[in-house]
C-alpha cells in the first residue's frame, strides 16, 4: 500500500505547472501569540500567525477575474484537464479587511475569534512561509476556548492534522503554507488541488449517499484523489456534548488516495489509509450526562469560557517513548477537574489508550476497528512525534445534522437505548442549515473564541494560569 501511496503521488506532481497565486490582493495574516512552556523555567511567548485554507479562497484565471470553478462544475476553458487547469488558473490573497468583514475571522488578545457562517478553517504559521509543526509526543497542550453561543448541531473545531510543514510548496504550489495549502486529514478529503495540481479528474460524477433517515441523495462533487494524514482532534463541541479523537493512519506523514480500498468506505467497512471513525472519548456517550453542558448542573459549564488541558503521555516518560495514553483535564473558574469517567465500559477508565478504545469498540458492537487496523496508540504517537499542524474551525453539516456528535441517536434504525448510540441530549431530527439559521436569527451570532494557546511539559502549562 505504501508504493502505491508513493506512484500516485509521483502522477500527482509530474506537471510542469500548478495552481498559482493571484496579484489582485496582498495575503495577510492574523497575528497570535503562544507560550511554551517548562517545569523548571516557567512558559517564553511565540509569537504565531494564523492563514485560512486555500479551499475558502477566490480561485480565477490568472490574468482576469473569472471563476474557475464558478458553479458545480470546473470552466471548461479554462480548465480542461488537471495540468491546464493549473497553469491557467490562481488562487488570491486575502487582506486584512477580507479578513475580518468578508470571512469574520477576529482576532482577539492572545487569539481568534470565528464567526459562523463565514469563518474559514483556519491554520497556525511559524513565520509566513511555513506551519508552525507542534510535536507532543511527552507534553500537553492548552488552550481556552468559549463556545457558549452553539446549539446542537454545531461544531467548534480544534485539531492537529500531519500536513506538510511547508503546505506542499514547490515549483507546482508556489503559494505553499503562505497561502493555506496542503490541507490533507483522516477523512481523505478530496481536496480542489493536491500538491499544485487540480484535482478535477471524475469532476463530473455525482455522489450518492444515504442520510441518517435512511435516504438515498444525490449531489455535489469530488475529484478522482483523496489527500490522507493522521488527525488527533483535541476537541469538537458545542454546548450540549463534546469529544476528543486519536484518528491514526497506516501511511506516514500524507498519502495520496485513489478508490475505496485506500480512501476508505464507511458503508463497505473499508479503513483504507486512515481510521475514519477514531477512537474518541465522549463524557456524554461514555455514560456521564452531567458532564458537559450549560448551565451550573453540570460539572463543566459550557455556557462559559473553559481551559482545556490534553497530555499525551508516553510508556517511558520520554519524547522517543511509545504513546500509550491521552489525558484530559479541564480548568475553570479556579477549579481543576479531571475527566469524566466511562461508566458504560467493564473497564472504565477516563483517557484514551488502546485498551479503553478497543473495549468501546467491542462494547458498542462496531462493524470493523479501524482504529486498531490503522496501528492504534503507538501510529497515533509517531505522527506526534515527527510534527502537526494546529487546525481550528466553526463549523455545521447540514447532511448528517452532526448527530454523530451530539444526537440521541445518528442513524433512523437505532434505537437509543442501545449502548453506545446516544451521543447527546439533542433531538435526531435537529441540526439542518435551517435550523442552526433559525437559531442565529432568535439568539444572536454564533462563534468560537480559542484563545491562550500553551504547549511544553507535562504539568507545565495550566498551573501558571
Amino acid at each position: 500500500m505504501a508504493t502505491v501511496a508513493r506512484c500516485l503521488g509521483a502522477s500527482l506532481v509530474s506537471a510542469a505547472l500548478a495552481q498559482q497565486v493571484g496579484q489582485l490582493s496582498q495575503e495577510h495574516h492574523i497575528p497570535m501569540s503562544v507560550e511554551s512552556c517548562k517545569r523548571a523555567g516557567g512558559c517564553t511567548t511565540e509569537e504565531t500567525q494564523i492563514v485560512m485554507d486555500m479551499q475558502w479562497r477566490w480561485i480565477h484565471n490568472k490574468d482576469a477575474y473569472n471563476n474557475c470553478l464558478p458553479g458545480e462544475f470546473w470552466d471548461k476553458d479554462l480548465c480542461p484537464d488537471p495540468k491546464t487547469c493549473s497553469q491557467n488558473c490562481a488562487m488570491e490573497g486575502v487582506d486584512e479587511k477580507g479578513y475580518t468583514e468578508n470571512y469574520k475571522a477576529w482576532p482577539v488578545e492572545r487569539g481568534i475569534k470565528l464567526e459562523f457562517p463565514n469563518a474559514p478553517r483556519v491554520y497556525m504559521l511559524d513565520g509566513e512561509d511555513k506551519y508552525k509543526m507542534f510535536k507532543l509526543k511527552n507534553k500537553e497542550f492548552t488552550f481556552d476556548v468559549d463556545l457558549s453561543s452553539l446549539p446542537c448541531g454545531m461544531n467548534a473545531a480544534l485539531y492537529f492534522i500531519e500536513m506538510d510543514e511547508h503546505g506542499d510548496k514547490s515549483g507546482l504550489n508556489p503559494g505553499g503554507a503562505k497561502y493555506g495549502a496542503g490541507y490533507c486529514d483522516a477523512q481523505c478529503p478530496h481536496m480542489r488541488y493536491i500538491r499544485g495540481e487540480a484535482n478535477l479528474l471524475d469532476w463530473e460524477q455525482t455522489h450518492s449517499a444515504m442520510n441518517p433517515d435512511g435516504e438515498i441523495l444525490t449531489g455535489g462533487h469530488d475529484g478522482r484523489y483523496g489527500y490522507c494524514c493522521a488527525e488527533m482532534d483535541i476537541l469538537e463541541a458545542n454546548t450540549a456534548a463534546g469529544v476528543y479523537t486519536a484518528h491514526p493512519c497506516s501511511e506516514e506523514k500524507q498519502a495520496v488516495c485513489e478508490g475505496k480500498e485506500q480512501c476508505g468506505d464507511r458503508e463497505e467497512g473499508l479503513t483504507g489509509y486512515c481510521d475514519k471513525d477514531g477512537c474518541g472519548f465522549s463524557s456524554y456517550r461514555m455514560g456521564d450526562k452531567q458532564f458537559w453542558g450549560p448551565g451550573q448542573d453540570f460539572a463543566v459549564d459550557t455556557s462559559k469560557p473553559m481551559t482545556i488541558i490534553t497530555q499525551f503521555v508516553t510508556h517511558d516518560n520520554t519524547d522517543d517513548g511509545d504513546l500509550v495514553d491521552i489525558r484530559r483535564l479541564y480548568l475553570q473558574d479556579g477549579k481543576l477537574f479531571k475527566n469524566s469517567q466511562a461508566s458504560v465500559l467493564e473497564g472504565g477508565g477516563d483517557s484514551l489508550t488502546d485498551s479503553m478504545c478497543n473495549e468501546q469498540n467491542k462494547a458498542f458492537n462496531q462493524t470493523s476497528n479501524g482504529y486498531k487496523d490503522a496501528g492504534g496508540m503507538k501510529t497515533m504517537g509517531e505522527a506526534l512525534g515527527r510534527g502537526m499542524v494546529l487546525s481550528m474551525s466553526i463549523w455545521e453539516d447540514s447532511f448528517g445534522r452532526m448527530l454523530w456528535l451530539d444526537g440521541e441517536k445518528s442513524r433512523f434504525d437505532e434505537d437509543p437505548n442501545t449502548l453506545g448510540v446516544k451521543r447527546g441530549p439533542c433531538p435526531f431530527k435537529y441540526g439542518t442549515h435551517e435550523d442552526t439559521t433559525e437559531y442565529a436569527k432568535a439568539h444572536g451570532s454564533m462563534s468560537a473564541t480559542f484563545t491562550n494557546v500553551r504547549y511544553g511539559d507535562l504539568d507545565s502549562t495550566y498551573s501558571l494560569i
